[in-house]
């Protein structure tokens, strides 16, 4: 009778003499779906033979199949084991860090949760201390910005937006904070000559353009002026 499987294909297929799964590699759909075990009792002058044989057949599945049911018993109570002294290591940790985290360091046990603890603090004291400082180079580079479009000449008694200068509300904040922006504007620009990171925003002199040139000091301290 033909069968269903695949050609050409190493598979497991139910032997329909004694069956079990057996491998098979079929090579025509009228391939005998009969293992090798059993091929050399088909017939019925060999019905005896054949179910001697499949008593021991069935005999050796059940007693490899019961060794790998207790092997994987053992294995399972192992990784057991071993997994509730891992849960109770890390809850002992746990404990550990919830008592130094809400006051008790000095009463922490002298071990390497300490050691780890200050460690994760400076890396999360240098963190805060990067993105504070991001923040902050990102506020001066929008002051940058608005004192280009708001600034005194030298001589001149208005503003650049074109409002008197005493009555420019963007100039008088600017100026509220020049000196702390002169002093970050000198740092990166610094920064920026020494090929370092820094945060001036792309359109200042002092940053290279596609062709790899800068406004240079020129630049940057004609705009001093013109703020001063």
């Amino acid at each position: 009778m033909p069968h269903d499987y695949a050609l050409h294909t190493a598979l497991q297929a139910r032997c329909l003499c004694c069956g079990s799964l057996q491998p098979f590699t079929f090579s025509s759909p009228s391939d005998q779906v009969v293992c090798a075990h059993c091929r050399s009792h088909l017939g019925p002058e060999k019905a005896e033979r054949r179910d001697l044989a499949h008593i021991a057949l069935w005999r050796g599945i059940s007693e490899a199949q019961a060794l790998a049911a207790a092997d994987a018993a053992e294995q399972a109570e192992t990784d057991a084991a071993a997994a509730s002294a891992r849960i109770s290591e890390l809850e002992a940790k746990v404990t550990e860090l919830s008592a130094t985290v809400i006051g008790q360091f000095d009463s922490a046990p002298a071990s390497g949760i300490r050691e780890e603890l200050q460690s994760d603090l400076v890396r999360r004291a240098e963190r805060a201390t990067e993105l504070a400082n991001r923040r902050t180079d990102r506020m001066m580079a929008v002051l940058w910005r608005a004192a280009t479009l708001h600034h005194v000449a030298a001589g001149a008694a208005a503003c650049s937006c074109g409002k008197p200068a005493a009555t420019c509300p963007e100039l008088r904040i600017l100026n509220s904070e020049q000196q702390a922006l002169r002093d970050w504007e000198a740092k990166n620009v610094a920064l920026a000559a020494s090929g370092a990171r820094h945060a001036l925003p792309p359109e200042h002199p002092a940053v290279p353009d596609a062709a790899g040139t800068a406004g240079g000091a020129t630049a940057y301290s004609s705009r001093r002026k013109q703020r001063n």
